[in-house]
């Protein structure tokens, strides 16, 4: 058999094999079907080509499916090869890094260390370790997380944000991502007490929304409010039972390559930020939030300080500190890799 026989038939059932271990027998039928219905779809429209051209030299019914087959599945194991390179890239040879900035005035040092809401248990306890071992250096710790909120407010949170915002989505979205919800308890009272929540509430963020809004015409304030909530996590939870394991162990692999890919791009994390549908409640959360963090900062009787919060906050406090004093500067940059 010729080389170039081989490679393609053994494309074949490799393909087929793939379907088989991913998504069962039923799945693997149901394929050859559909090839078979697409290769007669093509076949009348090759012959209907021929006929135009007034060539008749062409193939038969059985020698088109062989090689609309080959042809056929040859494509699609090139397309997965390529796209589970792509993954194994992301997520196994470079996966993104999440900065560790050491800034000061010399006056006081702030180590601000970037933080997402679901990455590995492992990066979890690395950043554990990183507060054992500044607070042994006289460091106290400042920690984003959301106060609680009355239930008027957090429905008002919801309209605004277009979703169900409850504590279990960042455990369900986690899910679909093979990484784990973070847990802010295991990073408080490690060797001390001294730590302090320099976060707004969903009540304060509320009231600086309403006070943006009341300033904005009925017509853009349409455009900001959905018509209808999405609940995200209902549809997590129904996506997640019609996966079986081996679906779902795919996704994840894919989920984990697509958020290495949006670390590791500002392009991408700037156009999501600028597209982001209430662009008002956006402000609020990220330069308000920006505005309470410089305030703590900045009136802490504490000189040293490890601050964990999320990355998009970074470079905006840091021209913030700035604003007031220009001596802030960066002196020293360390890396996690979140999603390893």
């Amino acid at each position: 058999m010729p080389l170039k026989d081989k490679i393609y038939y053994s494309s074949i059932w490799i393909l087929l094999w793939l379907i088989n271990y991913i998504w069962w027998f039923i799945s693997t039928i149901s394929f050859i079907v559909e090839i078979i219905i697409y290769w007669s779809i093509f076949f009348i429209f090759y012959i209907i080509y021929k006929k135009i051209k007034k060539d008749e030299n062409y193939l038969n019914y059985k020698d088109y499916l062989i090689l609309f087959i080959k042809k056929i599945s040859l494509s699609f194991l090139i397309i997965i090869i390529l796209l589970w390179v792509f993954w194994y890239y992301q997520n196994i040879i470079s996966p993104a890094k999440m900065p560790q900035f050491t800034i000061t005035n010399w006056k006081k040092v702030v180590v601000f260390q970037a933080m997402s809401h679901i990455w590995t248990q492992n990066f979890y306890n690395q950043i554990k370790n990183e507060i054992i071992k500044y607070k042994k250096e006289w460091y106290v710790y400042f920690f984003e997380w959301v106060k609680p909120w009355t239930k008027q407010n957090s429905k008002k949170f919801n309209k605004a944000i277009w979703i169900k915002f409850d504590k279990n989505l960042y455990k369900n979205f986690s899910k679909l991502y093979w990484v784990v919800n973070q847990d802010n308890s295991i990073f408080l009272w490690l060797v001390n007490n001294k730590d302090f929540n320099v976060d707004l509430t969903i009540d304060e963020i509320i009231k600086l929304y309403n006070k943006k809004i009341d300033k904005l015409d009925k017509n853009e304030i349409k455009k900001q409010l959905p018509k209808n909530i999405i609940d995200i996590n209902s549809q997590i939870i129904d996506a997640l039972s019609k996966l079986n394991p081996k679906q779902l162990e795919v996704i994840r692999f894919f989920n984990k390559a697509m958020l290495n890919v949006i670390l590791k791009n500002q392009i991408i994390q700037n156009t999501i930020m600028k597209n982001f549908t209430n662009k008002t409640l956006f402000d609020v959360i990220l330069t308000q939030r920006n505005k309470n963090i410089v305030k703590n900062i900045e009136n802490s009787k504490y000189k040293k300080i490890f601050i964990t919060y999320w990355l998009l906050h970074f470079n905006w406090v840091l021209n913030l500190l700035k604003k007031d004093d220009q001596n802030w500067k960066i002196t020293k940059i360390k890396y996690f890799y979140p999603i390893r």
